[in-house]
């Protein structure tokens, strides 16, 4: 995932999965941080605190793959916040 398109594909791609299968928590979770409400840093770190809930307290949920996913998606988030201080 090197572009911030390709991070909010698969985002979208997670979500898709997750509404057909009525993965709630992890619904709940996400869609505290996702879509963003803005692009400054704030609105990333909600972002990145709603996929780390995920990770923390819906992993019943989500599948292996899935949450490599997620760990992928954060891990972008912290190299592009951190890029941005």
């Amino acid at each position: 995932m090197d572009t911030q398109e390709q991070l909010f594909q698969t985002l979208q791609n997670l979500v898709d999965a997750w509404c057909d299968r009525r993965a709630l928590k992890a619904l709940r979770h996400v869609l505290r941080g996702y879509p963003l409400s803005n692009s400054l840093t704030d609105g990333w770190a909600d972002l990145m605190i709603a996929l780390k809930n995920v990770r923390a307290f819906a992993r019943e949920e989500v599948t292996p793959e899935e949450l490599k996913l997620v760990d992928d998606c954060i891990r972008v988030i912290e190299k592009g916040i951190t890029q941005r201080l």
